[in-house]
């Protein structure tokens, strides 16, 4: 069996069914099974976690088995695939018609839909731009020409190793910010961390890019522009994006679909404008709809909408159901209606009249589908349309979805629907007026939040958060929080709120806008606390340090009012939690200014914690607040008062009764242990942490742990060693872009180069890394302690 052609094939048959294409680890795994090696040899190579290997493959076995009809696993794999190769030829399956032919089909072949035709002519014309350098194209024209698809597929037909899609929400105010975009990109689809700053992520980006062949679909751009042609002005960002985009340099290929013209004159680009089909493509569609028709009867609804592909489909869906696919009667009966239509939004609005007195049911569930926002998520599953018929019999849901397949009016493939812009435009519109608006939001959130019970990777953390958007759209701000809120399952066997798996995973930005569109309209409550906290540690994560500070003295501020109102003896689990949300935004703000060495203001609010969880249920903070004071004592040169208090929380035993989700304070512990010159068991806690790091996704933890040990090994003169641990170090802060880490590692690494005799570390200027980090940060104190440091 060759890997290659199998993989190809299972590659192919995937993109034809679903859209998608597999990834680098799914096609890894794949190539590793059929020679016999095992998860953790895969993970090895790949280097990540065995587990995280298991959970991709498993996800990997059910959706072969969806695709093939049969049951998949790392066992039957080879089995199953030389089965398939003698029954139907692995490398050009019989679902798939050629390409290059007039006609192409897609779908199982006894669910075949007919979906692409006639576009010969500018599939050649791309192939055109393609040779004479113009890697990106704006493909221009009305809607429901057929922009959408036509990208689609040159994209899948055109050697690309990954397809990266954005749809472009179908309002401005809601268009996802060009940051979160790359951070996903980055993240989810190239498995190369995005940091967190935006110019760092786009060099990455175009590191990546310039790597392989990967071809970018941003589909219907114009809402993000103005009436000029230009990116608008709160959204600029994607200029720097597109501007990567455009590089001539890269291997890949840009297909950007709009109706209006992209005029920012400084973008390498080439506008395409596509035209609607010819009357030969009509007459072929209709007639495998099973509509006899000759040109003759077609040419006057062919030139009416200008061949337009949408007006097409519409228009033969509505023959084929209403008139029997009989076009003659269709003709005779609509003249007037026909008469009138002029354009694709005419001929829509008059079909969803037309729907609403013949079948009702449908009708609602046309507008009520329109509340999905087809952007992250850009196709729904049958079970989200049929939670909106919450007032039709169960038995007669799918009948109510079958109509509006059967008359074009919505898109589907492999059991996932989603409507066409151009349909969702109308059918949105028609939903606000309606009493159903707030209904279908509040079944579509429900359906969303029902639908993830565990977080497993960026995928479900983002189907979860689905939720937040509907209530949003609502305004019903509480319910939004909620959603942030609710706590989860992961896969590090952690039990975290929404908002904290999604940036534990990486996807900073998404949270960072979500939290902040809401809270203030949360009039200061419990949950506003709850998001204060993770704000403050999300900007923190940045390097926005103050507004860290500001941001978490808003939490204890709720939280004050909150207990201010509460009988001091009541000793209930909610008032338990906003002790605990107080204390824990308190030691936050100590942290902080650890980071920016104000170390008298964190040694005042450490006691501050040490007073108020001491003897209480909230004694864990205590501990925490322990650890982090004896660290600033250390710091401050108070060696016994740091001893006293490091015997206080029975050290010795500390690896047996904190978890790895401790995994922070311990590098504290160890780092405290360094300054009191306790070497032996400083690199012993070191040691610890990082197990904790690896089996926990604990990266930033296990980037500042790296420094500190790298700082013991150049205390104990173990100079080359330290230098390899701190480019370990600086490696992963800099990619997580965790900027008060990075610039005590590159302040760390200076140390060394000088103690070393080097004026460098491989001809780095370290110093001038670190200062230029604590400026951004705004940390005085640590430029102070760089400059006596060098003195």
């Amino acid at each position: 069996m060759n890997a290659n052609i199998a993989i190809t094939w299972i590659d192919r048959l995937l993109a034809m069914q679903t859209g998608r294409h597999l990834n680098d680890l799914q096609v890894l795994i794949i190539d590793r099974v059929l020679i016999g090696q095992k998860y953790i040899e895969i993970a090895t190579e790949y280097h990540c976690t065995e587990g995280h290997v298991k959970d991709i493959a498993a996800a990997l076995w059910q959706l072969l088995s969806q695709l093939l009809g049969e049951r998949v696993t790392k066992n039957n794999l080879k089995s199953i695939l030389h089965r398939r190769q003698a029954m139907e030829s692995i490398g050009q399956p019989q679902s798939i018609v050629n390409y290059h032919e007039k006609v192409l089909y897609l779908g199982k072949p006894q669910e075949r839909t007919f979906r692409f035709i006639g576009r010969e002519g500018a599939i050649a014309k791309l192939d055109e731009f393609i040779q004479q350098g113009q890697r990106t194209i704006v493909i221009q024209g009305e809607g429901g020409v057929g922009k959408t698809l036509l990208a689609q597929e040159y994209l899948k037909t055109c050697g690309c190793d990954l397809i990266l899609e954005l749809s472009m929400a179908k309002e401005t105010a809601q268009i996802t910010p060009a940051e979160i975009v790359v951070e996903e990109w980055l993240g989810q689809d190239l498995k190369t961390d995005p940091g967190r700053d935006f110019g760092v992520a786009l060099l990455r980006l175009k590191r990546q890019l310039s790597t392989r062949k990967v071809g970018i679909l941003i589909d219907n751009l114009e809402p993000a522009l103005d009436g000029e042609g230009k990116i608008v002005a709160s959204q600029r960002n994607y200029v720097e994006l597109l501007r990567v985009l455009t590089d001539r340099q890269l291997p890949g290929v840009t297909l950007i679909t709009s109706r209006d013209r992209l005029c920012e004159i400084d973008l390498n680009l080439i506008h395409y404008r596509l035209s609607g089909l010819d009357v030969n493509s009509w007459q072929i569609y209709f007639n495998y709809r099973q509509i006899a028709t000759t040109v003759g009867e077609i040419e006057p609804l062919h030139h009416q909408y200008g061949g337009n592909a949408k007006a097409m489909e519409i228009i033969a869906g509505n023959i084929h159901t209403d008139f029997e696919s009989d076009i003659q009667t269709y003709l005779a009966t609509d003249r007037e209606n026909i008469s009138i239509e002029t354009g694709l939004k005419q001929l829509i609005s008059n079909q969803l009249d037309r729907l609403q007195s013949l079948d009702n049911c449908a009708y609602q569930l046309l507008c009520r589908a329109g509340c999905y926002r087809y952007q992250d998520l850009s196709r729904v599953n049958i079970d989200a349309l049929l939670c909106l018929l919450w007032d039709i019999e169960p038995e007669r849901r799918s009948i109510v979805v079958n109509s509006l397949k059967n008359r074009s009016l919505i898109e589907f493939s492999s059991g996932r629907y989603w409507l066409h812009p151009a349909i969702r435009a109308e059918a949105i519109a028609r939903l606000q007026h309606t009493d159903d608006w707030l209904k279908t939001h509040q079944a579509a959130a429900n359906y969303w939040t029902e639908a993830v019970t565990r977080i497993t990777d960026i995928t479900t953390a983002m189907t979860a958060l689905e939720a937040y958007y509907h209530y949003l759209e609502i305004d019903d701000f509480y319910q939004a929080a909620r959603v942030l809120l609710q706590p989860r399952d992961n896969q590090w066997g952690q039990f975290l709120p929404l908002a904290s798996n999604l940036y534990r995973m990486g996807a900073i930005q998404p949270v960072l806008t979500a939290i902040t569109q809401i809270i203030s309209a949360l009039h200061g409550d419990r949950q506003s606390a709850e998001l204060a906290n993770i704000l403050g540690d999300l900007y923190w994560i940045v390097g926005r340090v103050r507004e860290a500070i500001e941001i978490q003295q808003q939490a204890i501020d709720y939280t004050s009012i909150s207990l201010a109102r509460i009988d001091p003896a009541d000793r209930s689990h909610p008032t338990h939690c906003l002790h605990i949300l107080q204390i824990d935004s308190l030691l936050s703000v100590g942290l902080y200014h650890i980071d920016l060495w104000e170390l008298n203001e964190a040694s005042e609010i450490f006691d501050r914690v040490i007073n108020m969880a001491s003897n209480t249920m909230r004694d864990r903070w205590a501990q925490k607040a322990i650890v982090c004071q004896a660290l600033v004592q250390s710091y401050l040169n108070n060696f016994d008062y740091s001893r006293q208090l490091l015997a206080q929380i029975e050290t010795l035993n500390f690896h047996q009764k904190w978890t790895g989700s401790s995994a922070y304070f311990l590098q504290k512990i160890g780092q405290t242990y360094t300054n009191l010159g306790d070497f032996d068991r400083a690199e012993l806690v070191y040691q610890q942490t990082l197990t904790f790091c690896l089996t926990g996704n604990y990266l930033q933890t296990q980037g500042r742990t790296l420094t500190s040990l790298a700082q013991l090994y150049r205390l104990q003169g173990r100079l080359d060693i330290a230098r390899s641990t701190h480019l370990q170090a600086i490696e992963i802060l800099d990619k997580l872009g965790a900027k008060c880490d990075l610039a005590e590692a590159y302040y760390q690494a200076e140390l060394t180069s000088q103690q070393a005799g080097d004026l460098d570390l491989n001809q780095t200027d370290w110093n001038l890394y670190a200062r230029t980090l604590f400026t951004e940060i705004a940390a005085p104190q640590q430029l102070a302690k760089i400059e006596g440091t060098r003195e």
